[in-house]
C-alpha cells in the first residue's frame, strides 16, 4: 500500500487499548468486538485493590457517583454471589473461568476451534501487558530465525479508505470520530519482519536465499498451539527446564510464572494446549519458540554451522523455511531442532514437510501469476476507448474543470465493457485443474485481487463518468444525447458487475472460511456503495445508477447469499461463514429480507447450534421486523434454554453465557422482561440489581455487537487491517 496515500494517526497511550488488538479472535463476526468493552472500562478504570492472596477486589475510580455500573460490572466480571445481592467486586485468585470455544472451517472435513476469553480475563490481560509489556518485547527479540515478533509497543497506526469516500456520495461521517484513538488498531505491539507470511515470498530474504542456496525445506510444527504445556513458558524465561528443577521453590521467571498463571485463568485451569485465536497466544508460543531457536543455533554453531553462512532458516510463527547446500548440514539442523522440540513436548509434522530446488517456486505461485494475467484481462480493460493514462490516474479537481472540450470528447467514445462469467469461472478451474493445486490454495488471494482491482476499476469509471455529469451542468450541452449515452454506460455497467458477482460467489463457494468471507463482503460493499447512488441521472448528475439497474444488482446479491444458505452442510463446518452473511443480505435493505420461510429451512438444514455468534447474528438480522416474530420468540426461546445446559455455579465464569447476557441487556430488540429472567438464570435475582443493571445497558447501548446504526463499509476497513498470518 502506498505510505503517501495512507493517513498516519499518533496514538497516545492507554493500556487498554490490547482489548482491541489481541484479545479476540480476527475470526469473529463483524458487528462483534472490543469496541464499546474498551470505552467502558476507560471511562469508568477498574483497578485492582489488595485483595490478599487469596482473592482479588476491583475498584472503581472515575464517575464514582453513577451506581449502575457497579452492578454491570459485577455481570460483566463475574464479581458476584449466586442468588445473592450484588456486593462487592472480588474474584477468589484460583477461580475456573471458562472460554467460548466455537469451530470455523480449516481444511477439508476438518475444523479449526477458536476461542473467547471471559471478560474478566480479557482485563487481566490488559493488566498483565501493563505491567510486564517491556519483558515481553525482550522474550520476542532473542532469535535471528524469528520473521514475526514484537519489536515495540504501537505509536501510529496508518489508515486509508480507498475509494469509498468518493463513491458513497456525501456521507458526512468524520473518519477521525470512527477511527477515535486506536479503535481499530491491528495489534498493541508493533511487529518485525513481515506481518504477512506471503510479504516473505516477495521480499529480500526470499530472494537472496535463493541466491546462496540451492535447497529449501519447508515444514512446520504438529498441531502447536494444542501441544504447548502452559508451565514451559516459565523453563523458556528462566533458561532451561534444568534451571528451574536446581533452584529450591522456585518454578521460573515472574513474567514466565504470571504468563503461566494467565494462560491457566483463561482456560478452565488448563495446562496442556493453549487457547487459539486470540494475539497474546501467539505472543506467549513465540516466547518459547525463540529460546528454542537461540538454542538450536547456539548448538549448530559449536558445530560449525552457522546462520546465514551454512544455512539459512527463518520462521514465522510455526512455519519453518531451511535453505541450505549440503544434505548433512540439513540433517543436523532437523536433528537439533528435534531435540529442542521435544524438551518442550512439541514435535515437526512430517506431513506437511516440503523440499524444493533452485528455483524455488511452488505450484501455488504459479498459479497465483496465472491468476495475475486473468484479472489483468478483467479489470484492465479500455473504458470508453479512452487512453489509459488520461483516465487511470487522479487529477485535482480544479484540473479536471479546466478544459470543457475534453469533457466532449466522451460523446464520440465508445463505452466498451463485458464480462462473461461462465469464461471466467472455467479459467479459474482451469488454474487449479493445471497448477495441480486445490480451490483454498489460491481462493483469499483472489478474492483479494479481485477487491484491489475492482476499487481501480471503479475509479476509472467514475472519472469517465464524471465528464457527463459536467456535460449536463453546461447550457449548450445536447442533454438528451448526454443522458442517452450515460444510461448506456450505466446498463453496461450493470451487467459488468452482475457477472462479477457471480465469479466472486463461485470463488467463495469453492472453499468457505471467514477469510474468504470477509474478501467477499469488501467485493459486495464497494458494489452495494456504488449502486446505492441510483434515481434519475437526469434530475440528478450525481446519480450513477438507474433504480432498476440497482434492483438488478441487489437480487443478484441476494440470490448468491440464498444459494449459500440453501447448500450450508453441517458436516463442512460452515456454518459460521454462512451466518456472517446475514450481515451483508441486511445491508441490501428491508425490501430484500429473507422470507421466513427461507431462514427457518436454513436452520433446520445446517442443523444450527445455537451458540453465542448464531444467536446474536439472527437476533440482529431480525431486529424489530414484524415478519419474524415468530422466528424472534423461537430464539428467545433457545437462549434461553442455552442457560440450563451450564452447572448454575459455573454460569457467571462461563464466557459464552455472560457475554451473551451482557449483549442481550443492550439489545433494543427484546423487552425488559425477558432481560430480566436472563438475569435471573445467571444468578442474580434482586430486582433491585436487575434494574440497575438493565438501566445502565440501556444508558451504554452497545458492548459487544453493535446492533444499531451499523457501518459495514467503515467496519470492513477496520476489520481487514487486523487481518492476521495465514
Amino acid at each position: 500500500m502506498d505510505m503517501r496515500k495512507r493517513k498516519k494517526v499518533k496514538l497516545s497511550y492507554s493500556k487498554e487499548r490490547v482489548l482491541f488488538s489481541d484479545v479476540l479472535p480476527y475470526e469473529c463476526p463483524i458487528i462483534f468486538s472490543n469496541r464499546y468493552l474498551y470505552r467502558f472500562l476507560t471511562k469508568y478504570l477498574w483497578v485492582r485493590e489488595k485483595g490478599g492472596n487469596k482473592e482479588t477486589l476491583l475498584k472503581q475510580k472515575k464517575r464514582t457517583d453513577e451506581k449502575d455500573v457497579n452492578a454491570f460490572v459485577a455481570l460483566l466480571f463475574g464479581c458476584y454471589d449466586h442468588n445473592k445481592p450484588i456486593g462487592d467486586l472480588k474474584h477468589k485468585n484460583n477461580a475456573l473461568f471458562y472460554p467460548y470455544q466455537f469451530n470455523i472451517a480449516h481444511k477439508p472435513n476438518k475444523n479449526r476451534t477458536l476461542s473467547i476469553i471471559h471478560p474478566y480475563n480479557q482485563w487481566q490481560v490488559v493488566e498483565f501487558y501493563e505491567r510486564y509489556k517491556y519483558s515481553i518485547l525482550y522474550l520476542c527479540n532473542q532469535s535471528k530465525y524469528s520473521l514475526r515478533k514484537p519489536h515495540k509497543i504501537a505509536q501510529y497506526f496508518y489508515y486509508r479508505d480507498r475509494l469509498h469516500h468518493k463513491l458513497s456520495g456525501h456521507e458526512n461521517d468524520k473518519v477521525e470520530l470512527f477511527f477515535k484513538e486506536y479503535e481499530n488498531l491491528k495489534t498493541y505491539f508493533s511487529y518485525e519482519k513481515y506481518s504477512n507470511i506471503y510479504k516473505f515470498y516477495e521480499g529480500y530474504r526470499y530472494q537472496r536465499a535463493e541466491k546462496k542456496f540451492k535447497h529449501l525445506m519447508k515444514f512446520d510444527l504438529q498441531s502447536c498451539f494444542d501441544s504447548i504445556y502452559t508451565h514451559t513458558i516459565s523453563w523458556a524465561t528462566a533458561g532451561g527446564v534444568d534451571k528451574v528443577k536446581v533452584l529450591p521453590n522456585y518454578h521460573g521467571s515472574w513474567v514466565g510464572d504470571a504468563f503461566d498463571h494467565l494462560m491457566q485463568s483463561v482456560n478452565a485451569r488448563e495446562t496442556n494446549g493453549i487457547v487459539i485465536g486470540p494475539e497474546f497466544s501467539r505472543i506467549f508460543a513465540e516466547i518459547i519458540l525463540q529460546y528454542i531457536d537461540q538454542k538450536v543455533e547456539q548448538e549448530l554453531f559449536k558445530k560449525n554451522l552457522c546462520q546465514k553462512s551454512t544455512y539459512e532458516c527463518y520462521r514465522y510463527v510455526d512455519d519453518y523455511f531451511l535453505f541450505y547446500n549440503d544434505e548433512k548440514d540439513r540433517d543436523l539442523f532437523i536433528e537439533t531442532l528435534t531435540k529442542w522440540l521435544k524438551e518442550f513436548k512439541l514435535q515437526i509434522s512430517p506431513s506437511k514437510t516440503e523440499e524444493f530446488e533452485r528455483p524455488f517456486i511452488t505450484k501455488v505461485t504459479i498459479a497465483k501469476q496465472r491468476i495475475e494475467d486473468l484479472l489483468n484481462d478483467i479489470f484492465s480493460i479500455p473504458l470508453w476507448e479512452e487512453v489509459e493514462s488520461n483516465l487511470g490516474t487522479e487529477k485535482d479537481e480544479d484540473a479536471e474543470n479546466e478544459n470543457w472540450d475534453k469533457d466532449r470528447e466522451i460523446l464520440n467514445k465508445k463505452f466498451n465493457i463485458y464480462l462473461s462469467a461462465n469464461s471466467v469461472n472455467v479459467q479459474i478451474k482451469a488454474i487449479v485443474r493445471e497448477c495441480g493445486i486445490e480451490y483454498r490454495d489460491i481462493a483469499n488471494y483472489l478474492l483479494e485481487k479481485m477487491s484491489q482491482r475492482l476499487d481501480s476499476f471503479l475509479n476509472r469509471y467514475e472519472m469517465g463518468f464524471k465528464k457527463y455529469e459536467r456535460l449536463m451542468s453546461k447550457e449548450d450541452t445536447n442533454k438528451e444525447q448526454v443522458e442517452l449515452l450515460a444510461q448506456r454506460a450505466q446498463r453496461k455497467l450493470t451487467s459488468y458487475l452482475v457477472s462479477l458477482i457471480d465469479v466472486a460467489f463461485f470463488v467463495f463457494n469453492s472453499n468457505r472460511q471467514v477469510n474468504t468471507t470477509l474478501k467477499l463482503q469488501k467485493i459486495m460493499n464497494s458494489i452495494v456503495i456504488y449502486a446505492k447512488r441510483r434515481g434519475d441521472f437526469k434530475s440528478n448528475p450525481e446519480i450513477r445508477f438507474q433504480t432498476i439497474s440497482k434492483d438488478i444488482i441487489f437480487k443478484k446479491i441476494q440470490d448468491e447469499i440464498a444459494l449459500v444458505l440453501i447448500t450450508t452442510d453441517p458436516h463442512r463446518n460452515t456454518l459460521h461463514e454462512s451466518l456472517y452473511l446475514f450481515i451483508l443480505s441486511k445491508e441490501l435493505g428491508s425490501a430484500y429480507l429473507f422470507a421466513p420461510k427461507v431462514i427457518k429451512s436454513f436452520i433446520e438444514k445446517s442443523e444450527l447450534q445455537y451458540n453465542l455468534f448464531a444467536c446474536i447474528i439472527l437476533m440482529y438480522y431480525y431486529a424489530n421486523h414484524k415478519c419474524y416474530d415468530e422466528q424472534k420468540s423461537l430464539l428467545k426461546k433457545e437462549i434461553s434454554k442455552k442457560y440450563r445446559f451450564v452447572a448454575e455455579s459455573e454460569r457467571k465464569r462461563n464466557a459464552e453465557l455472560t457475554i451473551l447476557t451482557a449483549d442481550m441487556m443492550t439489545c433494543p430488540f427484546v423487552d425488559d422482561t425477558y432481560k430480566q429472567s436472563l438475569l435471573k438464570l445467571m444468578g442474580i435475582t434482586e430486582t433491585k440489581d436487575q434494574q440497575m443493571i438493565i438501566r445502565f445497558a440501556k444508558k451504554q447501548k452497545y458492548i459487544f455487537t453493535r446492533w444499531t446504526k451499523f457501518n459495514l463499509n467503515k467496519e470492513l476497513q477496520a476489520k481487514i487491517s487486523q487481518e492476521v498470518y495465514s
